[in-house]
C-alpha cells in the first residue's frame, strides 16, 4: 500500500515538474517568435534602403587581376607620372625661384 503511494507521488511531482518545464519552453517560443517577426521587418527595411541605394551605385570596375598585364601596366603607369606632374606643381610653389626648374 505504501509502495502505491510512493508511485503516486513521484508521478505527480514528474508531471507537475515536466509542466513547469513546459509551460517556460512555452513562453521562449513565443518570444522567440516575437524576435523574429521584429528582425524580419527590420530586415525587410533595410533591404529596402539597399534596393534604392544599389539603383543609384554604380558597377565597379574589372578587378585588375582579372584584366590584361600590358593594359594595367600602362594604367599604372599614366597614373603615377600624373601622380608625379601633380606633386611637382604642389611643390614647385614652395620652392625660392632660384630652385624651379625651368624650362
Amino acid at each position: 500500500m505504501w509502495w502505491l503511494l510512493i508511485w503516486a507521488c513521484l508521478l505527480v511531482f514528474a508531471g507537475v515538474y515536466l509542466g513547469a518545464r513546459a509551460w517556460g519552453l512555452w513562453g521562449q517560443t513565443k518570444e522567440l517568435g516575437s524576435e523574429l517577426v521584429i528582425a524580419q521587418q527590420r530586415l525587410d527595411d533595410v533591404q529596402g534602403q539597399l534596393d534604392v541605394l544599389g539603383e543609384r551605385i554604380s558597377r565597379p570596375e574589372e578587378l585588375a587581376v582579372l584584366s590584361d598585364p600590358a593594359v594595367v601596366r600602362k594604367e599604372r603607369e599614366r597614373a603615377s607620372k600624373a601622380a608625379r606632374r601633380a606633386r611637382r606643381q604642389r611643390r614647385g610653389g614652395s620652392h625660392p625661384a632660384w630652385v624651379k626648374h625651368v624650362d
